[in-house]
């Protein structure tokens, strides 16, 4: 049973939103908030297993938000439901710590496969946001005739690095001073990157292209 914490202001979409929830038989509403700082004493107190949550929620919102849910709650993943548009921001705040990101002029099977989809651990990203991440790992292939691996970011490389030792999520979240859900989406986005299904490919890929030892 996945277990699901709304959080969104207008009281016709939270309603909603808690209708669909119910009428899942794998999903059980836990409850729901309709402001930021409501929110934060919520989850100290209801565990959940994921959190659907908008952008723009009064006393506590954006990127505050998420980075603050995702520092004080590692392991809960965030689906963002919001007004605002998938494109090059709603990639950042995926990076930031959320595990999803649709417009609410997405459909509610679409919703659901991402509610599901984050709850197994995994990164769920519409087909607009995915276009946008395949774009810029073109742009920048573009620019030099280089591996994969050296077309990560900084914190990507550290990560990756880290991954290439054998170390765990937790390991490395601790070692690098970051969230464990950001840890995670720093993993999915290398595996990604590097055109592999899983973190063992990681270090095969590692292990071919003569970096580990």
């Amino acid at each position: 049973m996945i277990r699901v914490v709304v959080a969104d202001d207008h009281p016709i979409v939270r309603g909603g939103l808690e209708t669909i929830v119910r009428a899942q038989k794998d999903m059980q509403l836990v409850a729901s908030a309709a402001d930021g700082a409501a929110l934060v004493d919520l989850l100290s107190s209801r565990p959940c297993d994921v959190l659907v949550v908008d952008l723009s929620l009064p006393h506590l919102s954006g990127m505050e938000l998420i980075r603050g849910v995702a520092e004080w709650h590692p392991d809960l993943p965030m689906v963002v439901f919001t007004m605002q548009p998938e494109d090059a921001l709603a990639l950042h705040v995926v990076r930031s710590g959320a595990s999803a990101y649709l417009c609410k002029d997405r459909s509610s099977d679409e919703l659901l496969q991402a509610i599901r989809h984050v709850a197994k651990g995994k990164v769920f990203l519409t087909d607009r946001l995915q276009a946008l991440a395949d774009a810029e790992v073109v742009e920048v292939s573009a620019k030099a005739d280089v591996a994969p691996h050296e077309r990560l970011s900084a914190r990507q490389a550290q990560v990756f690095r880290l991954v290439l030792e054998g170390r765990t999520v937790n390991d490395i979240a601790a070692t690098l001073e970051m969230a464990g859900s950001t840890t995670s989406n720093h993993i999915a986005e290398i595996r990604r990157r590097l055109g592999v299904e899983t973190t063992g490919e990681v270090v095969l890929y590692g292990h071919r292209m003569g970096l580990l030892g």
